[in-house]
């Protein structure tokens, strides 16, 4: 996900942490334990994606695919990450007692004087930052980008392919709920900005419908009401529960269209091996899917996208935006489409030249531990952009594509992720 929803995802946790010790204690945390714990959330919800400061852009496309969302985007790496954030926010929370050499005992605030005890806090801190941390795993898993959960256990990505990587709907049930919670008018500002930018975007992008942009509107107008008239406690439930109806919805839209596509494809090529189907809902939609289904049929590897509609009643297929596979690369699919399932490109290849590929070139292999759809086109006798059909599919353009030579022996640093593409490269 992006860092700004990572960020307010942070906030939020630390909002409904706070509210749940309030109601446990019978009084409200100290404005000091409040402001270390929705600071400390929101940088341990966004530590994670510190991986960026080794991988790198541009010119280490490479490297960057490989090790981004890899080892720090795992359940053992974020569970340290939130430890460290912890251990910096416990001596926050302690640092101007300390300052002040104040006699009071070890269990007592004495910046409050509210009988709030430091031990307490850390404990709730440590909670907090756990949850902060591996909430920004199981947001990242939500997309078709990947993980690594598990590892060093278990090498494969893993995918949620539910809800795009900038989902507009979170910003809306989340933001007016923090505003109306928060007492710095800087942090008020800050939210309210980023919330009127969504619904500028959401209104002036292509890749969101109309309804949909309709619907983010009168949604933010209806937080906002509610942000109002609710009370602290249930304001911070009504985030959450909306926060989860949100993701909810755009599971069930993912699975639907799964389902239609792989019914779709086997009715047209029933003999075809269908290897995955890589679902990508639009922003603010629950409704349309772009769909990539990565297919073995006898010698001939295929690669055909689709637009898809999880309620074909109320949106056809054909409706629904962001034509999928219009690179240089793909050719127009002559398969027939139905209300559910439109189908829009395709792009076919010996099934055999991948396996070779990746077999006489180290750095094709390396590539390959991160490319989920794999497409290539070749430049020279010697040498081919190789893609993933999720960025672009070698057109030259997308961030997943690197040139390589057919056959070298030089052979960059790789992390041991399991090739996504394992089952056509014979390992």
């Amino acid at each position: 996900m992006d860092n700004v929803t990572h960020s307010l995802a942070g906030l939020l946790v630390a909002a409904s942490a706070v509210r749940l010790r309030a109601r446990r204690d019978g009084a409200e945390p100290t404005a000091r334990f409040r402001r270390v714990a929705a600071i400390s959330s929101m940088v341990a919800a966004n530590l994670p994606d510190a991986d960026l400061l080794y991988t790198g852009t541009g010119d280490r496309r490479l490297a960057y695919m490989l090790y981004h969302r890899g080892y720090t985007h795992t359940v053992i790496m974020a569970i340290v990450a939130a430890i460290l954030v912890w251990g910096v926010a416990t001596l926050a929370l302690r640092w101007p007692r300390l300052a002040r050499a104040t006699p009071q005992g070890p269990e007592t605030d004495a910046n409050s004087g509210s009988g709030m005890r430091p031990t307490g806090d850390a404990r709730w801190l440590l909670a907090l930052l756990l949850v902060s941390s591996l909430s920004h795993l199981a947001l990242d898993w939500t997309n078709s980008y990947g993980v690594h959960l598990f590892w060093p256990f278990d090498d494969r990505w893993s995918y949620g392919d539910a809800v795009f990587i900038v989902e507009p709907w979170f910003w809306v049930v989340t933001v007016p709920m923090l505003v109306a919670s928060t007492r710095s008018w800087i942090a008020r500002v800050l939210l309210s900005l980023i919330l009127l930018a969504g619904l500028v975007l959401a209104w002036r992008t292509d890749i969101v419908a109309t309804g949909a942009a309709t619907a983010l509107t009168l949604g933010a107008a209806l937080s906002i009401v509610l942000a109002r008239v609710l009370r602290p406690g249930p304001r911070a439930a009504t985030a959450v529960a909306g926060w989860i109806t949100v993701t909810l919805m755009m599971v069930a839209g993912s699975r639907i269209a799964r389902q239609a596509t792989l019914r779709a494809a086997r009715g047209v090529a029933p003999s075809a091996l269908i290897a995955d189907v890589v679902v990508t809902p639009l922003p603010a939609n629950a409704v349309c899917m772009s769909v990539i289904s990565v297919e073995r049929e006898a010698a001939t590897y295929r690669v055909a996208t689709a637009r898809v509609s999880a309620a074909p009643s109320i949106t056809p297929a054909s409706r629904c935006g962001m034509r999928g596979g219009s690179g240089p690369t793909f050719r127009p699919s002559t398969r027939a489409s139905t209300s559910s399932v439109h189908w829009d490109s395709e792009w076919t290849a010996p099934a055999i030249e991948l396996a070779s590929l990746a077999r006489e070139s180290c750095v094709t292999l390396a590539a390959l531990r991160f490319i989920r759809v794999p497409m290539w086109r070749e430049i020279s006798d010697s040498s081919l952009i190789l893609g993933d059909a999720r960025f672009g599919g070698a057109s030259g353009s997308g961030f997943s594509d690197v040139t390589v030579t057919r056959r070298s022996t030089s052979c960059p640093s790789a992390p041991p992720w399991t090739p996504p593409r394992a089952d056509l490269l014979g390992l």
